[in-house]
């Protein structure tokens, strides 16, 4: 065997790497076959071959009661200084590099958020300057929020604004008496004393409808309280039923509880009805000014022709405050938006691109918040027709409502008349609402069991006495009369 061989080509390496105390035993006979070697040559031979491998000397062997006793010893001066700063230097360089890189990453998420953070913040500015002014001039803040509201369903000009009519609760039963009486000198002789006491019917039949679906809603709301609040005290631990604080605590964190707590708080109070003269159809109860329910004349004209379609209208805007819709979609905007400005900050490029992801962010924002809107609406239709069923109403006629709405999309171009895919045609997924036709064919349907029958012999009988008692000053009950004879009993008058 040669030196070479025995060796290796690289035997410095092979001891800085592998110390001989740690190498294989079947190594062994290699290094001692390789000393052997080494001292069978000649002194010139062996200085060359030194020369040629200078750890050789560093590797002492021997023979011992037939057993190998080998040890490697290695020189001091095998590292030498400038290797070992050499590697300082390299772990200090990459120790610095890891903070710097660990400092960027941190920047860079900084940078990332400072955005929604601004957003945030400046949102929560303004809600708090919002309680502030609310709290310093209560009826110059609602009057401000109320021409917000009018302004939105094209109600601007100081001609429509003073064509604006309120009626407060209770006050349909003199309601046209008062109006007959200031304006007396008027009657016969000014042409737009017809159209003011149209619009004057037109209020006192909101009024009465409005009051019933109020009543039987509050009712509904402390049942649907009661029940939650039952059933989630019959879940708890009694040591939790026994500690009063525990309780309400352990109450204020059910998400069913909470739900009709809150609906409780929107419900309860004095009412108001508010008719708005203007060319958009529309009906709406708004959280920014609570106890009110607000509609056009052009819905009223357009679409609705009996009590109890009528019913069926405000009793779906009364379930959307119920159910808590308003807050819900404010919440999700927010939230929405906040992450859409988070993804912009963080995106890398610029110019057209950038424009074109905003584009497809706000395309994303509005498909979901139609989604979420489009069921929303129709939970609303379910607990709408419940109301109008415990009102008294009759709910398949009332359901008639939006057939004339499919109808009038129909010719304006809105809806489709096909039904291939689904009622309604096929479904956009930018609609707020869902096809008109879908939700005739569905209240239609859910008519079959919440009806005025079903609740014939409880909240009926109830609101008939509670109206009894209301208009006994002024004979007849508004339960047993429709629009039509309010109207003409008014006019025969």
């Amino acid at each position: 065997m040669s030196l070479r061989f025995a060796l290796g080509t690289k035997p410095q390496c092979a001891f800085a790497l592998c110390p001989v105390q740690v190498a294989p035993l079947k190594s062994v006979p290699r290094w001692v076959n390789a000393s052997r070697r080494l001292s069978s040559l000649s002194p010139s031979h062996r200085t060359r071959a030194i020369s040629h491998y200078p750890c050789l000397p560093t590797l002492n062997c021997s023979l011992e009661y037939g057993q190998v006793r080998w040890r490697l010893r290695i020189p001091t001066t095998a590292f030498s200084s400038k290797t070992a700063s050499n590697n300082s230097a390299v772990a200090a360089n990459a120790n610095a590099t890891s903070q710097r890189l660990k400092w960027k990453l941190i920047a860079r998420i900084a940078y990332y958020l400072r955005i929604p953070f601004l957003v945030l913040s400046v949102y929560s500015i303004g809600y708090q300057q919002g309680i502030m002014d609310y709290s310093r001039d209560p009826k110059k803040m609602e009057a401000s929020l109320l021409d917000t509201i009018l302004a939105g369903v094209g109600c601007i000009s100081t001609e429509d604004r003073a064509g604006v009519l309120v009626a407060y609760e209770g006050e349909w039963r003199t309601i046209l008496a008062r109006f007959r009486a200031n304006h007396r000198r008027r009657a016969g002789e000014d042409g737009a004393y017809d159209e003011e006491y149209r619009r004057v019917l037109m209020l006192r039949n909101v009024a009465v409808v409005g009051e019933r679906i109020v009543k039987v809603a509050q009712a509904h709301v402390k049942q649907k309280l009661k029940e939650a609040v039952r059933d989630a005290t019959s879940r708890l631990p009694p040591e939790v039923l026994d500690n009063e604080t525990r309780l309400y605590s352990a109450l204020e964190e059910l998400e069913e509880v909470e739900l009709w707590t809150r609906a409780s708080r929107h419900m309860e109070g004095p009412w108001k009805y508010v008719l708005i003269p203007s060319s958009l159809p529309n009906a709406f109860v708004s959280e920014i000014l609570p106890h009110r329910i607000f509609i056009t004349t052009s819905l009223l004209q357009k679409f609705v022709s009996s009590q109890d379609e009528l019913a069926l209208v405000l009793g779906h805007e009364i379930s959307h405050l119920i159910l808590g819709h308003s807050s819900a979609q404010n919440s999700f905007e927010t939230s929405f938006r906040t992450i859409e400005i988070l993804l912009l900050s963080i995106d890398p490029s610029e110019g057209l691109l950038s424009l074109a992801f905003m584009s497809f962010l706000a395309s994303v924002r509005g498909a979901i918040g139609a989604s979420y809107s489009r069921e929303n609406e129709r939970t609303a239709d379910e607990l709408g027709i419940k109301l109008t069923a415990m009102a008294c109403y009759n709910t398949r006629e009332a359901s008639q409502v939006f057939h004339k709405m499919h109808l009038h999309n129909i010719e304006s171009g809105m809806e489709s008349s096909s039904s291939k895919v689904g009622w309604g045609g096929l479904l956009s997924f930018f609609d707020s609402h869902p096809p008109s036709d879908e939700r005739f064919r569905s209240l239609l349907e859910e008519s079959k069991n919440e009806n005025a029958q079903k609740y014939g012999d409880t909240s009926c009988v109830t609101l008939k006495t509670l109206f009894w008692d209301a208009m006994k000053p002024g004979g007849g009950s508004p339960a047993e009369d429709d629009g039509e004879t309010l109207a003409a009993r008014e006019g025969n008058e």
